[in-house]
């Protein structure tokens, strides 16, 4: 088994470009993949090899000007690039079917997996994949914050001898932060977390084929967020507490089974490129810690609420004026 560390440099195009190409497509395609780079590490993370590739782009053909300054890659090396089918073959050979991969950041896979759907390809040796930045943070400060790549090279006094923003650089910058990492740990835990999922699923994923929801609130309105079964006994949950709106059209729920326990539902709602929406809902046994959050949460939206409810007078803290009174 080997870990391939992997990044990838990907070109922009103009919105108005984007929008056109990702309706013709019916998929997500926010940049098109032109460069793949990767580290393969042992089981015991020692670097024994590494990838390069430029990939020519099919959709977003021009380099983007920023993308050019960032990567240095120009139009010649772009036009001289192989067709993402070609790169991906070669990238399986390089990687082998029994590999587990490493990203730095949320990003890079939905990229890749975007750019392969758009182009009609498989991908289902990458289906083993983990993001790294929870893994630093579990064994430094414990914050749930995304943290740069520079800073934990900089937590580890790693130097950054190289230029960043070449896909084989920042993934050996990433390796070489991987290897003060207990990786193995790391995949445990995600994998424990993964494992609490007892149901998932996207409704209305336009981007997919599915019929989308004209709005934010018909998304929400589906039994799967208002009224959950249990995934086990199929029978209807017991909501226990209120549900809780978050930023960034997120949604929570405490229900509980009989039979089976408390499960949390979670919920977020995302716009298609149809300019509908899709709502993912994932029913999972809910932590202490994330039971806490949660009512932590509640707890501050009613008190929100209530303040928002007192007279304008006791919310600035001034007295109302008491009326004189005659004999």
């Amino acid at each position: 088994m080997y870990y391939i560390v992997i990044d990838l440099e990907w070109n922009q195009t103009y919105h108005e470009k984007a929008v056109a190409t990702q309706k013709e497509l019916s998929i997500r395609l926010r940049g098109e993949v032109i460069q793949i780079g990767a580290v393969k590490l042992d089981e015991a993370l020692r670097i024994c090899g590494s990838y390069r590739i430029t990939v020519k782009p099919r959709f977003y053909k021009k380099i983007h000007r920023h993308v050019m300054r960032l990567t240095g890659i120009d139009q010649a090396q772009l036009d001289h690039g192989v067709p993402l089918a070609e790169a991906m073959e070669s990238f399986h050979r390089f990687c082998t079917d029994d590999a587990v991969f490493l990203t730095w950041g949320p990003d890079d896979m939905p990229m890749l997996f975007d750019n392969l759907r758009a182009n009609k390809l498989s991908y289902t040796f990458l289906d083993r994949y983990y993001d790294m930045q929870p893994m630093f943070n579990r064994e430094t400060d414990g914050e749930k914050r995304q943290r740069s790549l520079e800073y934990a090279m900089e937590h580890f006094g790693i130097d950054m001898n190289l230029p960043a923003h070449d896909a084989l650089n920042d993934a050996l910058f990433t390796a070489r932060v991987a290897q003060k990492l207990n990786i193995a740990e790391g995949i445990r835990v995600a994998d424990a977390k993964t494992g609490d999922h007892l149901f998932e699923a996207v409704l209305g994923d336009a981007d997919s084929g599915e019929r989308g929801f004209p709005t934010p609130e018909r998304a929400v309105a589906v039994s799967e967020v208002t009224a959950p079964v249990c995934p086990t006994c199929k029978k209807p949950l017991l909501q226990k507490e209120p549900l809780l709106h978050a930023k960034g059209q997120k949604y929570q729920a405490l229900f509980a089974c009989e039979e089976h326990g408390e499960m949390m539902m979670c919920a977020a709602v995302k716009r298609n490129i149809n300019e509908t929406f899709r709502v993912r809902v994932i029913l999972m046994r809910p932590d202490e810690e994330r039971l806490t959050r949660y009512r932590e949460k509640l707890a501050n939206e009613k008190e929100f609420r209530r303040a928002r409810r007192r007279p304008r007078s006791r919310r600035s803290g001034k007295k109302t004026a008491t009326p004189a009174t005659t004999e």
